[in-house]
């Protein structure tokens, strides 16, 4: 099978966000072990480029919420709360990229100028 063939098939499986046991026996069947470690690379990336995921502390408004999923048209958002390393604001994880606007990010990023500049 084609690495393009393997490419589609795996947006596939994303974009319909399910794969059956009838789908997981053909794959194993059909593909070489290559083909195989070429599907999961290519899913997995696929998975991470579709995903973004909102690590936020406190309480995030419906409003809030609205905004995030219009800056990402087209994404499964996740938000997830409380996280320990987010003190504050929000920080997003998508794709191979990370925007911090979170208090302890800023904070970080301060830090490091300052310590540039000594």
């Amino acid at each position: 099978m084609k690495r393009s063939q393997i490419k589609e098939l795996a947006k596939s499986i994303v974009e319909y966000d399910e794969v059956s046991d009838k789908d997981l026996n053909w794959l194993y069947l059909n593909l070489s072990r290559q083909e195989l470690k070429t599907f999961a690379r290519l899913l997995s990336n696929e998975v991470r480029d579709k995903n973004v995921l909102a690590t936020f502390a406190g309480e995030l408004s419906n409003a809030n919420k609205s905004k995030i999923e219009v800056m990402f048209p087209g994404k499964k958002i996740t938000f997830k709360r409380d996280d320990e390393s987010v003190a504050g604001g929000v920080r997003f994880e998508y794709s191979d990229f990370i925007l911090d606007y979170s208090v302890s990010g800023i904070t970080r990023k301060i830090l490091n100028v300052i310590k540039e500049r000594l």
